[in-house]
């Protein structure tokens, strides 16, 4: 039992703790605006283009618009942003990947742009767009385009998407 007793006794040791405390601050505020369900998963039809139009690196196609619809912006509401993502292109990884297979297209990507047609390179914000607080519809105007990539251009189908992400100021 002594034996015992001095074995519990050797193998404890001493251990020591101390106590602190996290303080969390912040604010809660209503400077966001609801998705309009039409603006959920957004279709573009870029429409049958010519290969011929892209005769060399950054030639494109026509602008073709898609609007985001913000509904029910919060009375804090003031600016938004929007990034883009999506596999990039792999001659520019500024662009939007066309979607690889059989029978698609290859030798273009697809470029898109702020409202006033500045590039909106993948993975960056656009341009701030001003929400006005209380605002019950907000659209944000954007374009895409076929942009040649700088690779032979091969007829066929030109799919990609993209998935976006809406910041707030």
């Amino acid at each position: 039992m002594n034996y015992f007793l001095i074995l519990i006794l050797a193998m404890s040791c001493v251990v020591q703790a101390h106590s602190g405390r996290v303080y969390i601050t912040g604010t809660i505020t209503d400077n966001t605006c609801t998705l309009s369900p039409d603006s959920e998963n957004i279709m573009v039809s870029m429409g049958s283009v010519s290969n011929r139009q892209f005769y060399q690196a950054g030639a494109g196609a026509a602008y073709q618009q898609f609007t985001i619809t913000l509904e029910n912006c919060g009375s804090t509401a003031s600016g938004v942003t929007v990034s883009f993502s999506g596999t990039p292109d792999s001659q520019n990884p500024d662009l939007l990947a066309l979607t690889a297979g059989a029978d698609n297209a290859s030798g273009v990507a697809i470029a898109l742009y702020n409202d006033d047609k500045s590039p909106i390179p993948i993975g960056d914000l656009s341009q701030r767009k001003t929400l006005i607080g209380g605002q019950s519809l907000a659209q944000l105007n954007f374009y895409a385009r076929y942009v040649a990539n700088g690779q032979a251009v091969v007829a066929g189908t030109a799919n990609a998407s993209a998935t976006f992400i809406l910041t707030y100021a």
